[in-house]
């Protein structure tokens, strides 16, 4: 190469000849020279940072220990932490949440650094043994190191990832997002009001002045410490069949959309006639009007893990047309029913 043959006229290489050292000697030295200084810098940035994490890592993992252990002795066995009524228990367990996020976080940035390394090892490698190739004898790079290793430690941190992320998971799946957590506070104040009105849990459909009611509730038990959290990742489906003078006119299955604190929400558009709703082995009846139109309702659930299911069903035109200001923020955003404006 041009810059292999440009050595020959340094002073260091004049000085290596006049010791005896052959042209092509040089060359390989010059190459082994060149492979340290270049990499040296970027090695040592890589280094400081890999440091970095591995010190923060260890802090990390010995914080969720503690709070793991703190978990342990006020939550009972078998119990889940964020299903706890106790603040405190639950301002901890949102704490194991953000450390696990940021152990994902430099965990992948590590992988990252290593594989860095890695390639551009290889790459430093294939250059120099394409140079050395050109001489009379080969010789073995200068720094050593063992990609071995380096592909073990990525390994492991990949374990450490798969870990990580199962236990992240596992904790999104009944914490509610802070996006939820507010919108639950903003209808709290309105729900403590409305629900001082008189309203029967038995009752299946509700005019949209109930339907109102009904809603008020779920927001009380989405505010109420005392109910622990569920399950978001359980969607309970619905068997919906319709009979229209005896005569089956409709059937289908829909999945109800979890809110929290066992309860879940649907809108299902809805034949005139005798329509039946069964969840789980409940099921509730419903009778609708033989001369009106189709038309689309709201489903409400409440399905506590020990107790009677509540199951209510209001048409969204009743509901809409109460002109509250009471319909809750924590509405779904595919059920296309917001709280009025203006």
């Amino acid at each position: 190469m041009a810059w292999a043959k440009g050595i020959e006229g340094t002073g260091i290489s004049r000085q290596l000849q006049e010791s005896g050292v052959k042209t092509v000697e040089c060359i390989i030295f010059f190459v082994a020279l060149l492979f340290a200084s270049t990499s040296f810098g970027q090695s040592e940035a890589v280094e400081r940072e890999l440091r970095s994490i591995a010190e923060v890592r260890d802090l990390l993992t010995e914080e969720l220990a503690q709070y793991e252990k703190t978990l342990a002795l006020l939550v009972p066995p078998g119990a889940r932490a964020a299903n706890s009524t106790n603040p405190a228990v639950k301002n901890i367990a949102a704490e194991t949440l953000r450390i696990r996020q940021r152990l994902i976080s430099i965990t992948e940035r590590e992988v990252s650094l290593i594989q860095q390394r890695i390639a551009a090892y290889r790459a430093a490698a294939t250059e120099y043994e394409a140079e050395v190739a050109e001489s009379e004898e080969r010789r073995s790079p200068p720094p050593e190191y063992s990609i071995e290793d380096e592909a073990d430690d990525v390994a492991r941190l990949l374990n450490l990832l798969t870990k990580y992320y199962a236990e992240l998971e596992e904790a999104l799946s009944t914490m509610p997002t802070e996006e939820e957590l507010e919108k639950r506070k903003a209808t709290s104040v309105d729900a403590a009001t409305l629900a001082k009105t008189p309203f029967s849990a038995e009752k299946v459909r509700l005019s949209g002045a109930e339907g109102i009611i009904a809603l008020a509730r779920m927001s009380q038990r989405l505010s109420d410490e005392r109910i622990p959290e569920s399950r978001r990742d359980i969607a309970p489906i619905c068997g919906i069949k319709t009979r229209y003078f005896g005569s089956l006119i409709a059937s289908e299955n829909r999945s109800l959309k979890p809110v929290g604190k066992n309860q879940y929400v649907a809108r299902i558009r809805i034949q005139p006639g005798d329509t039946s709703l069964s969840i789980q082995g409940n099921k509730w009846e419903i009778k609708l009007p033989q001369d009106i139109d189709a038309m689309d309702y709201l489903v409400t659930l409440f399905l506590p893990k020990f107790g009677t299911p509540e199951l209510h069903v209001f048409s969204i035109n009743d509901l809409l047309a109460e002109n509250s200001e009471h319909i809750p923020a924590w509405l779904p955003d595919e059920l296309n029913l917001k709280p009025p404006t203006g």
